[in-house]
């Protein structure tokens, strides 16, 4: 015998969860280098130059390209995640083997976009003047949550 579920459970489910982003949440930062920026050539400079049509796939600094020296800029946009740093709060079957310094997020659907296109995540805002930890996002995202439509997790790893 089917179980009809009213549609007001689910939204009264998905502002509870909401509302644990509001508590439990951590201002964060996505590393994006989404903008490039050109700067007039310079001849006899030290930087490297990369005839390959995808030498913007290889991000390892300046590169140059039909005399012209292409830097890649860091744009930083919030964005509030629910961050994990105990891998026993993240990993409940004991044959998944975790490296160190790796860490779970949890974040909204809406953001995940924006999410696969960063290069990097700091995590922490308010205490990045003190300390600034940058991590890179290992493996897919996961969806999660009852209809998997609204939440996901990713792993990142220190870099």
């Amino acid at each position: 015998m089917p179980v009809n579920v009213p549609e007001s459970v689910f939204d009264k489910y998905f502002d509870v969860i909401d509302s644990t982003f509001d508590i439990f949440g951590v201002d964060c930062q996505l590393v994006l280098t989404d903008t490039v920026e050109e700067i007039v050539y310079v001849p006899n400079n030290n930087i490297p130059e990369r005839n390959s049509i995808n030498a913007h796939i290889n991000r390892k600094g300046d590169y140059e390209r039909s005399n012209k020296i292409i830097k890649e800029v860091e744009v930083l946009q919030d964005i509030r995640l629910k961050v994990y740093w105990n891998p026993k709060e993240f990993i409940n079957v004991a044959s998944v083997q975790v490296p160190d310094n790796v860490i779970q997020t949890i974040g909204m659907m809406t953001d995940l976009p924006i999410i696969l296109k960063s290069k990097a995540l700091i995590v922490h805002n308010n205490i990045k003047d003190i300390k600034e930890m940058r991590f890179e996002r290992i493996g897919e995202h996961n969806p999660m949550g009852l209809r998997q439509i609204r939440y996901f997790s990713c792993l990142w790893r220190r870099i």
